[in-house]
């Protein structure tokens, strides 16, 4: 259901770009003519594939945040700005007939193609997300993932659903804020219609009675999901209810992608080449920056663990100060890094919220002991402690660390114990979903944060 939905706005978006572009032809030439359409739709169609890309990046198919508000709507001026930017440059390097005045159309095609397109916004965020595409959802079972899902469906009504009922067992408490839901202890009592998807918790998994309601409902055309399903779908993460050893041995099947691991080697190659170059370019004005604004070395390196638990050196910038003989910036053991940290420098929060600081681990990269995505590769120490509260951490050293990671982009520091059993949830999500897709949509999320300087 989310692939169609970001499919639909993402064609509603083309559609709204290519008339935009037809009506800055007629307004400019006061009539469309067929030669400058044809001179003109080629590059234009490159153009507007940029202009997705540009428009994914700042976040506007992102549908948990797509909600009528100023805010929602500046993406477009911004993406509009980029594009004319990229549009500028593009027919710059491939100058085109100038009887097509084709920086006119770029400036009209912007307002107009833009304009409409956030026009399609403004009716599917208040017609077709909550209303004619919504989701009608009984959950049977409740459990905390279920309260949780609960929360985040009635706080953000633009995802589409729409809880119409609750099974619930008589020994089962139902917290006050859900009293208004209508509660049964079968589906039959229930009595509900128009159900589009039933979610089914653990303990009503074995329930022959409820299967036994359930069967019809496929002849009606309902979905009906496990709850460990649906929660991965919605929160991008695997619940830790789920984990045990037969899961993880049907769900982590490392065996089938081995094709896609050979063209990563590859990918991870070029961008370690691209990441050297940039290195080169910057490394002279980085190096004076930190050396003019705090004693240390330009350079931190330290010990973590890579793929199979193998310990390799990690080089990055430093960005902090210097505390310790060790020329490290903890004084009293190992400890995890804070979102406030007073630690951190004032050239060493521009490095990190630029992402600069990671650049160095090029040669991580080069040396194979980091990929371009994965989790990032965590310290011995926090391993060892974090594995005696959760046993199946090591399951993160199945791949190798990456420079950019899926649980980077949903929070930015995990400096506990139980924020890192969370960061946990994510990895294991992207190791068993791993491919080009999510690692296409984790680099151009990645880009938002650096060129946002949202980096920590």
């Amino acid at each position: 259901m989310l692939r169609l939905k970001q499919i639909t706005l993402l064609l509603g978006d083309l559609v709204g770009l290519y008339l935009g572009f037809f009506l800055a032809l007629s307004l400019r030439q006061k009539q469309i003519r067929i030669q400058t359409i044809e001179e003109l739709i080629t590059p234009m169609s490159l153009l507007f594939l940029g202009a997705l890309v540009v428009m994914f990046i700042v976040g506007l198919y992102d549908i948990s945040k797509l909600k009528n508000s100023w805010t929602f709507y500046q993406k477009f001026i911004i993406s509009a700005i980029i594009w004319m930017g990229l549009g500028v440059a593009y027919f710059y390097l491939v100058p085109s007939p100038a009887a097509a005045a084709p920086k006119t159309i770029l400036l009209l095609t912007a307002i107009i193609g833009f304009g409409i397109s956030a026009l399609w916004r403004w009716v599917y965020n208040s017609l077709l997300s909550t209303t004619l595409w919504q989701t009608r959802i009984i959950f049977a079972g409740l459990t905390p993932e279920v309260n949780e899902l609960m929360k985040l469906l009635v706080n953000e009504p633009q995802r589409g659903y729409l809880v119409i009922g609750l099974i619930v067992a008589s020994n089962e408490t139902v917290p006050s804020e859900w009293s208004s839901i209508p509660q049964a202890n079968s589906l039959t009592a229930l009595n509900v219609k128009n159900i589009n998807l039933l979610v089914i918790a653990p303990q009503y998994g074995t329930d022959k009675n409820l299967a036994k309601e359930l069967y019809p409902k496929l002849f009606e055309h309902v979905q009906i999901l496990r709850l460990e399903q649906f929660y991965e779908e919605i929160f991008k993460r695997i619940p830790p209810f789920t984990f045990s050893e037969s899961w993880f041995l049907s769900n982590l099947q490392e065996q089938q992608k081995k094709i896609y691991d050979r063209v990563r080697v590859l990918v991870d190659y070029i961008a370690a080449v691209l990441m050297g170059l940039i290195w080169l370019i910057t490394f002279p004005f980085v190096a004076i920056a930190i050396k003019l604004t705090s004693s240390g070395p330009i350079f931190y390196h330290h010990t973590r663990l890579g793929r199979n638990r193998i310990p390799f050196t990690i080089y990055k910038y430093r960005t902090m100060k210097v505390l310790a003989a060790d020329g490290s910036a903890e004084i009293s053991g190992p400890q995890f890094a804070m979102s406030e940290d007073n630690r951190i420098t004032k050239v060493g929060k521009f490095l990190r919220r630029t992402r600069l600081d990671e650049i160095p681990q090029f040669i991580n990269i080069l040396k194979n002991e980091m990929s371009l995505i994965g989790p990032r590769p965590e310290r011995p120490e926090f391993v060892e402690q974090i594995t005696t509260t959760m046993p199946f951490y090591p399951l993160r050293h199945l791949i190798k660390p990456g420079l950019m990671g899926w649980a980077q982009l949903h929070q930015d520091y995990y400096g506990t114990i139980e924020e890192n059993l969370r960061k946990l949830e994510y990895d294991l999500y992207y190791i068993k979903n791993r491919g080009f897709l999510i690692d296409v949509a984790i680099i151009l999320r990645t880009v938002n944060v650096v060129v946002g300087m949202k980096g920590r």
